[in-house]
């Protein structure tokens, strides 16, 4: 049984995790013997068998056949293997958690901690190519979420950010139970025996969320109606579609987004253009240049950045969120600050799929060949004049900051492609580009 298992897929199995459902002896040890496996597993291992497997380095061998069943609770089947565990029954507060960083938190550290679980779901959605990403937000947290942005004096797309369905970093953020009260979650819950896990934190007054929390439901607890609150949301969501909606129009009218490495905003925007429609497509230019910051940088600091654009100031730039802004005769220059690019993550090129490459470019390659995609930075540049390209000529007044930040193709220090500058070392690999939209 274990040669006709290996013959299904020798290639995969190397490295893994062989488990017997027999005991094993030193014909079928001198088998596994010959394959590298991390994990050995069998119900008895004759003696024979243990001293060939004990001769292969990094193998570690177990013996099932003294586990007592009665420590089990849990038992899955898969075929004809199973995977039997016991319940984690452990109840965590904040005492079972040691902070061993140098610095403990002591400000946002909600805000923070939300932080982190974002970014681990995000990056588990890019690395293992998922494109829908539920989320568990009822409508208890959809009405605490607008209370707690209109004390943080949020504007309308702050009151009503928590939607149905939105974007971000190119993965959809679907939340189906949006408009469903916790309450009949509960219920559903109990009824069907699933459980859950409560976040101590819940509990902590001294969190400004949880104060919200709790006075909203002394509300509720009187017989406020959740439904209106829903009713006035839901209001201000169609206003916001028709901002968005006729925003589109002066984005077509005053704004140039080259390739997604600079965009340039001319100067009438600033004066024919209502407020509320220049901080939206601000804050959508730094979701372009940075978009893993979770969140936009607050109103107050982007009319700050909008007064100095209208202004005659000596300073000629300004940085916010991870973007630049510079001014250039009758128009402002938006990319990405040259000293994030370290910040980008390499990701290897594909033949099969297109592969998101700091959220503003979908690449894929016409051929399989050994590369990964990052910036082209100052090398890349280097290489690209050695070969004769006039970048200046093939993306007009191009900032050479942005040019930098562009998508090239590397092998280690060796550069493949630069796709918007039409530079390929192979003239029989093609690469596929398309950019992320994020001005609306």
């Amino acid at each position: 049984s274990y040669i006709s298992a290996l013959a299904s897929d020798p290639i995969s199995a190397f490295g893994g995790v062989v488990s017997c459902n027999f005991k094993i002896n030193a014909s079928i040890a001198k088998e596994m013997s010959k394959n590298f496996y991390e994990v050995i597993i069998g119900i008895g291992i004759e003696k024979n068998a243990l001293k060939i497997l004990k001769n292969k380095k990094n193998l570690r061998i177990i013996d099932c056949s003294r586990m007592k069943k009665n420590n089990f609770e849990n038992i899955m089947f898969n075929f004809d293997n199973f995977l039997v565990q016991n319940n984690d029954n452990i109840k965590f507060t904040s005492k079972n958690f040691k902070v061993v960083s140098k610095k403990k938190p002591t400000s946002k550290i909600q805000e923070s901690a939300r932080n982190e679980r974002y970014n681990l779901l995000f990056n588990y959605c890019k690395e293992n190519y998922i494109s829908d990403l539920f989320l568990g937000h009822h409508l208890d947290d959809q009405i605490e979420n607008f209370i707690f942005r209109m004390f943080r004096g949020s504007g309308v797309v702050g009151l009503t950010s928590f939607s149905n369905f939105s974007k971000r970093d190119g993965i959809n953020l679907i939340r189906p139970l949006i408009e469903i009260p916790k309450s009949d979650l509960l219920v559903f819950a109990k009824k069907q025996k699933i459980k859950w896990v409560e976040d101590p934190s819940n509990l902590n007054l001294n969190f400004d969320r949880i104060k919200i929390r709790s006075t909203l439901q002394n509300f509720y607890d009187s017989g406020f109606d959740k439904k209106l609150f829903l009713k006035s949301i839901n209001k201000l969501k169609s206003i916001n579609e028709d901002i968005d909606f006729v925003t589109e129009s002066y984005v077509s009218k005053y704004i140039e987004i080259h390739e997604n490495i600079f965009v340039n905003i001319r100067k009438e925007f600033f004066s024919k253009t209502p407020n509320e429609i220049q901080m939206r497509i601000i804050k959508n230019c730094i979701r372009l240049f940075a978009p893993n910051n979770l969140y936009s940088p607050k109103d107050a600091k982007i009319n700050n950045l909008l007064k100095w654009m209208k202004n005659n100031s000596n300073i000629k730039a300004k940085t916010l969120g991870g973007t630049l802004f510079r001014k250039k005769n009758n128009e402002i220059l938006l990319y990405k600050e040259v000293k994030n690019l370290n910040n980008i993550k390499p990701i290897d090129i594909s033949k099969s799929e297109f592969k998101c490459w700091d959220n503003r470019f979908l690449i894929r390659a016409n051929k399989n060949f050994n590369g990964k995609i990052s910036y082209l930075g100052p090398e890349g540049v280097k290489v690209l004049k050695s070969k004769k390209i006039d970048i200046n000529k093939a993306k007009k007044n191009a900032p050479i900051a942005a040019v930098y930040s562009s998508p090239a193709i590397w092998d280690k220090k060796r550069l493949i492609s630069a796709p918007i500058f039409d530079y390929c070392i192979n003239n029989k690999v093609n690469i596929e580009i398309k950019k992320i939209g994020y001005m609306l």
